[in-house]
């Protein structure tokens, strides 16, 4: 019989901490090892304990969520889930730096005033914790140095020094097809080895609305902190439009552009309906929803339920293709299951441009993976690579 995840409840409130003993308790894989009222005693239990996962408040005494994660991702790193009760700017500011941190994901506590929805909410936060407890964190060293911002720790054959290795060859990308579905038939092809940065050489068929070129990035667990570290490198001038697609739970994708906005060069805008796409700013797709680009270069937000997740990847990278054609560059992040992989695929097959993020770096390599398995990947990097080799391949504007 499976040994029961052992989860430590961090929050400064009693009724909160019992009533989340109860919900996790009612998994018999799942058990309460001990509750902790603020970031300090937090620790000591965790060194204590060595518990499999931390649910962590956001607004503690003594020492906050944010100084809390950043303490134990620096020196006792493990999986931590972010519950918060509010999403107030306040609020959802901290809930962000916690991810920024280290932590894996973010979830709304349950309600005692929703007793409708309370059991959806246990399941929820059940299925979140199991699939989060089992995930092999890394150490965040700049915890260690008081800083506010994260690292990963990159393994040699990813430092700097190893990106000045030569190109190895990729399989052959087939030819655009003018007027093709955009789901081709899928002929299965060997995953790619490349490490250097491919030309932008092909004419882009992109919509004549649109004068520039486009850059879809797709992320769940773990993505936040990983499409900040890549945009955060990226200058003011670039000449791409960015649209990021992040798994996330309902109500925190305005946050997470707030968020986003405050750390980054470029601008940050949560994507409306008729909102039109610009070279040089990052469009983020809110949840609940799928993007679609119009052939005049515009948003259309759809909450037609077509996907089981929402917003889907696969549906905003086919989207932008179908608009820009080899002009779009496809990045695919960490995260659990398959979505993107086709959409990586319908970019590369119609001429664009590929990477998916390595497995070193990946929280969760499923979604890369998959890419990589499809042959829908030009280059597989880690993060900082991935953010250099878009500076380069857009220096010049597009081509």
């Amino acid at each position: 019989m499976n040994k029961p995840l052992r989860i430590l409840v961090v929050d400064d409130s009693a009724l909160a901490r019992r009533l989340l003993r109860e919900l996790l308790e009612s998994d018999p894989l799942v058990e309460v090892v001990g509750e902790a009222c603020n970031g300090r005693e937090a620790i000591e239990m965790v060194v204590a304990l060595h518990p499999d996962l931390v649910t962590m408040d956001v607004r503690m005494p003594i020492m906050d969520g944010v100084e809390t994660t950043r303490q134990l991702m620096a020196y006792h790193p493990l999986p931590i889930l972010v519950l918060t009760t509010s999403l107030s700017s306040y609020d959802i500011d901290i809930t962000f730096q916690m991810l920024g941190a280290g932590a894996l994901d973010v979830m709304e506590k349950p309600r005692l005033d929703q007793p409708g929805a309370l059991e959806e909410a246990r399941r929820s936060l059940v299925r979140k914790v199991r699939m989060l407890a089992r995930i092999q964190v890394v150490t965040h060293l700049r915890g260690r140095r008081g800083k506010q911002s994260d690292t990963y720790v990159v393994p040699a054959e990813t430092s700097p020094a190893a990106s000045e290795k030569p190109a190895l060859p990729v399989p052959p990308k087939p030819p655009a097809q003018p007027g093709a579905s955009i789901t081709p038939p899928f002929k299965p092809m060997a995953p790619p080895l490349a490490t250097g940065i491919p030309p932008h050489t092909m004419t882009p068929m992109r919509s004549a609305a649109c004068r520039f070129d486009a850059v879809v990035i797709g992320a769940s667990t773990g993505g936040p902190r990983v499409v900040c570290q890549i945009l955060a490198r990226l200058p003011g001038d670039f000449a791409a439009t960015v649209i990021v697609v992040q798994h996330i739970a309902q109500g925190f994708s305005t946050g997470m552009a707030e968020w986003l906005s405050d750390q980054l060069t470029l601008p940050v805008h949560l994507a409306t309906e008729g909102m039109r796409l610009q070279a040089g700013h990052v469009f983020l797709v809110p949840d609940q929803f799928d993007l679609l680009i119009q052939p005049n270069c515009t948003v259309h937000l759809s909450g037609l339920p077509l996907l089981m997740q929402r917003p889907a990847i696969d549906i905003a990278m086919q989207s932008v293709v179908a608009v820009f054609g080899a002009a779009t560059t496809g990045v695919l992040l960490t995260g659990m299951g398959r979505d993107g992989a086709i959409g990586m695929r319908t970019i590369r097959r119609a001429g664009g441009f590929t990477i998916a993020q390595d497995e070193a770096t990946s929280t969760i390599f499923g979604m890369p993976r998959a890419a990589i398995e499809l042959g829908a990947a030009d280059l597989v990097l880690p993060p900082e690579r991935i953010a250099t080799t878009l500076i380069k391949r857009f220096a010049l504007g597009p081509q």
